[in-house]
């Protein structure tokens, strides 16, 4: 039952199943807000730092609660273990105001963003 209804709710909120192509907008918004916690922290405000980084918070938050997590999905948990990961390389970056950790997070996006759509275009032409 309460899957049925995880189920229903997931696929009003993207009118239709949700694939990872719905997760693209938010990995280029986690992109986003990490650029600007490092432009903040190259220009020492450390009040938009906070704020960038929260917002990044807010938004690994948000696309985990959308996760398919039930014992027949792989690609749920693996990217719970992703955001956990962008997580503590945030929290890194906020108390050490670390610019290699905000790359790394970039780095790690991009190569996030890239294996996904590597693997839709691959069973697009099978």
């Amino acid at each position: 039952m309460i899957v049925q209804m995880l189920e229903g709710y997931r696929a009003s909120m993207f009118d239709g199943l949700p694939g990872v192509h719905w997760l693209r907008p938010g990995w280029r918004g986690l992109r986003l807000y990490g650029r600007k916690a490092k432009i903040a922290i190259i220009d020492g405000n450390m009040l938009e730092k906070a704020e960038m980084i929260r917002r990044a918070d807010e938004l690994l938050t948000l696309l985990t609660g959308i996760l398919e997590t039930d014992e027949n999905s792989t690609l749920g948990p693996a990217l719970m273990n992703i955001y956990s990961a962008l997580r503590t390389t945030l929290l890194r970056a906020n108390i050490n105001d670390d610019l290699t950790a905000l790359d790394e997070y970039d780095n790690a996006l991009v190569t996030l963003d890239g294996h996904m759509m590597q693997g839709i275009e691959n069973e697009q032409a099978a």
